[in-house]
Parts: structure tokens; sequence; C-alpha cells
């Protein structure tokens, strides 16, 4: 995922989905998107780490394995010093495997790697990534489901739909990753604002009713409009509502890659591009749906801001909700980071509630982090060793700043995020409730030509947020046709 607003806060996120990183309470920079996510934090550093260890045994005695570290979080200093304690602190307990770190230049990482492999010197761990981090390397991925039923590995603590999503993230069926850091989106939204208002706040739990009616699309749709607001103080459901000058706006989803309409419609609901046969270009009907809803949101209700009014100092120039000037958000747990004003405006209470139904179904967008293993290493089974211990550890998981995906160690993770707003009280449970919904297939999973993909789908969000009266159907035409072309020519 890299930032909408890209112009206005530049590399301040580079793509899912890693910004989570800079949104922990462990030390760490200005948020970077990783997610497509997936560059990783802003500050890099060029082979921070010795030459790495090519062949064993180790110093401890162990079988020697590789774990490369750039291609999404991990180059910040405290969290490098986190890894090489882990890493020290494992190789310190046992002596059949020996953890060799290679942590290199995070703006390079992928092309280093690229070379590695290409040169038969590849590692045989890469992480943390994200999904998007993984496509990179989708063909190269080792498939562990034969490693996962040879040592009975189960993930503890985890929910079956969040381990059917990490299932779901490989090529053609094959799980390239354990479950170990997740990211799910939710409703974020300016308790103040709804207080000037004199409206209730938006539903925690899931099935509950927002002021005796379901909370669906028509509900978020309602609601934000009477949260956006003209100079003269005129809501948007008011005759007379100035559309031209608006000063505070109702909804959005900040940082959604930008405009990526494969992200935008992910809360719309969950399907593939890509037809059962491999080969034939689909558009699942949400996508239509949200298109749709997106367009009519910004340029007929005018509850969404426009490109040029989030580039506007009214909504910080693409802070969006941390202006103040936005009621409600779609967003991920990373956004945490990304909520409170700059000084000198005071913060403001902000709050947390459950995504609204579309056609009676919940769909919470899921960022995720894991580590991977390379089909061209010669030691699967002490890399899947060390794999096992990587993902259980909770000291790991605090250098990134990351929710657990394991439910057993999440609640250190919310306090630790609670405790950088003192005096609110934000309900973890919608976090908590959100994770039994995630996105599979995932938006930001593998397809033929990814990046080509990613494009279209871009330049689609683009057309339908920057355009008023668009025709969808005629423009959804267009990106079939534009994605058929695509796949047919990564054949």
């Amino acid at each position: 995922m890299v930032l909408r607003n890209w112009r206005a806060l530049g590399t301040l996120m580079a793509a899912v989905m890693l910004i989570a990183v800079a949104c922990s309470p462990a030390p760490s920079t200005a948020p970077t998107q990783g997610a497509a996510a997936s560059s990783g934090p802003a500050a890099s550093f060029v082979q921070i780490t010795p030459e790495p260890i090519a062949a064993g045994p180790g110093p401890n005695g162990g079988t020697v394995v590789r774990w490369f570290i750039g291609l999404g979080a991990g180059t910040q200093p405290a969290q490098i010093a986190g890894e090489q304690a882990f890493a020290a602190a494992y190789n310190g307990s046992q002596k059949d495997v020996y953890l060799s770190l290679e942590i290199v230049d995070n703006t390079q990482a992928s092309n280093i790697l690229k070379t590695e492999l290409a040169s038969g010197t590849a590692p045989d761990i890469i992480g943390p990534v994200g999904v998007e981090g993984l496509n990179l390397f989708a063909d190269q991925l080792l498939d562990l489901k034969s490693l996962i039923a040879s040592t009975g590995y189960t993930s503890t603590g985890v929910d079956p739909a969040l381990v059917d999503f990490f299932n779901s993230l490989g090529q053609d069926g094959a799980t390239v990753g354990l479950p170990f850091a997740v990211y799910p989106s939710y409703i974020f939204y300016n308790q103040d604002l709804f207080d000037e208002a004199g409206l209730a706040y938006p539903p925690t739990k899931v099935g509950d009713m927002y002021e005796g009616k379901p909370w669906d699309l028509e509900a978020l749709r309602g609601l934000a409009m009477k949260l956006t607001v003209d100079k003269n103080g005129k809501d948007a459901t008011e005759a007379g509502f100035d559309a031209e000058n608006i000063v505070q706006w109702g909804f959005d989803a900040q940082y959604m890659d930008n405009y990526n309409a494969r992200a935008e419609s992910a809360w719309f609901g969950a399907g593939s591009f890509l037809d059962a046969d491999g080969k034939t270009a689909v558009i699942p009907d949400y996508v239509a749906t949200s298109a749709k809803w997106w367009n009519a949101g910004v340029w007929t209700d005018h509850f969404i801001p426009t490109a040029n009014q989030v580039a506007s100092d009214l909504l910080g120039a693409g802070s969006e909700f941390a202006s103040g000037n936005l009621a409600i958000d779609e967003a991920h747990t990373w956004f945490t980071c990304c909520v409170t004003p700059p000084a000198p405006k005071k913060p403001f209470k902000f709050g947390f509630a459950v995504q609204p139904t579309v056609n009676g179904k919940i769909t919470s967008p899921l960022h995720a982090d894991t580590f991977s293993i390379l089909k061209t290493t010669k030691v699967p089974d002490a890399a899947f060793t060390a794999l096992q211990a990587m993902v259980a550890s909770g000291d790991l998981l605090t250098t990134y700043g990351a929710m657990p995906a394991d439910t057993t160690k999440q609640q250190a993770w919310f306090d630790s995020i609670s405790a950088n707003f003192p005096g609110l009280t934000l309900d973890w449970d919608v976090a908590k409730a959100m994770l039994a919904y995630p996105d599979i297939p995932n938006h930001q999973s593998w397809v033929p030509d990814y990046a080509k993909v990613r494009s279209a789908m871009q330049a689609f969000g683009n057309a339908y947020r920057t355009t008023s009266g668009l025709d969808i159907d005629a423009e959804l035409a267009k990106l079939k046709e534009t994605l058929q072309g695509i796949f047919d020519a990564a054949q």
C-alpha cells in the first residue's frame, strides 16, 4: 500500500502494510509503507550485519539458517537491536539451528534478494514482510504444507479464520507464511465532532443497531452526510448546503494506496479478479457497488472529500483525520500512528466502531506480516524450526510494534498503544471482533503481474474518485479488458 496522498505526505507510508511498525510502542520513525505495501521504514541501512555465514555448522554447532531482513520492517535501529537480541537468545538456547542475520538497505532489499537468487546465494528465511511484499517473490516461496504436516505444527491462540487467511496468501494455494502479525480494519471516529452534532456514536459490537436501524452502508452514508458541514453551518442533508465551501467532511478511508480501487472496495466484499481457470479476468459485483458509492459520495452527496480538498489545509494537507475536520475514517490498527494533530492543536477524543455491513455481511480488510522460507533453501527443516520460534516470539512482536495474531499475546499490545492516549478508553474489542471477518481472497493477494494489476486498479480508482458523473459500468468494462490483457501477457 502506498499512500494515496503521496504528494502531500511524501514517504509517510510506502505501501499494508508494514507502516504498522511506526505506529508501535517500540521506538521508530515516521510511518512508511510497506504493504506493498511493503517497502519498509524511512531510515535504511546498507548491510548492517557482517557477511552472513554461508555454511555450517554455526558457532553453537547448529545448522546455519540465514534470515534476510529489509523487504519490510526491521531496519530501524531499535528493531535491529531487537532482532539481534532475539537471534542471540535463540542461538544460545539450543544447538540444532544457528540463525544468521542479513540486514540490508530496505530501498535495495528487493534487488539484493533477486541478485542472490540469481547467483545461487539466496538466504533461507525472509521477513517480516507484508502480503504485497510476498507477491514480489511469489514463485520463489516454499509451500509449508508438508513441513506443517510432518512436524504437527499448529498456530496456538489464532482464530481459524486467520489461519485460513494466512493459508490463502501463496500462489496456487501454497501456504507461504505462518500467522504472526495482523492489522484488522474498522471505523475510527472523532467523538468531539459527534458530540458537537448531537449524534450517537456508531456501534462497537457486531449486530448492534444504530439508532434503531441496521448498521449498514446506508446508515454510514446518512451519518456521514450529517457530519459534513459547510461554512454556514449547514450539513449535507439540509437545503441550502454549500458544496463549494465545505469545512468538515463526514467520511474517507485515508491512506488507501493512491485511490487503489482494489483496496477501497475491500470492505464491500472479497473476491478474486482471476477466474478459477487461472486465465480469465473477472470483476466481482462488490467492486461495482464500491465504485458507485465512492463516486456518489464525492460528487453527489459530498460527504467524501475531493482530491483537492484532501490536499487542503483544512484537511491537514493529506493528514485528514488528524486535522480534526474528518468525522469518520475507515482504517487499520496501524492508523493509531496518525490520529493526533500536530502541535499546537489540541488532541481530540476518538473511538473505534465495527465495520458496517454491506449486503448483510461484514468484511474487514486485513493487513498482515509474516516470515517465509525460500524454495531455494537447502535446509528446509532447520529453517522451519527457526520459523516457528520467530512467529511465536513476543519479543519480535514488540520489536515491530505489531498486533499479534495470537490472541493470548494481544492484551499487552493493546495496553502499549492505549498508553499513548491518556484519558481515552479505546475499545480494543472492536479490533478483536474484526479479525473474524478477514477479506479472503485478500485485496493484496497474488495475481499474475501484480504490479501492473495494481496500477490498473489505481487508475480506475482515480477515475471514479476524481470524475463527476463517471459512467462506472463503462469504466468497469475497460478495467476488465485491461486486466485480461495483463493476464494474457503473463501466460
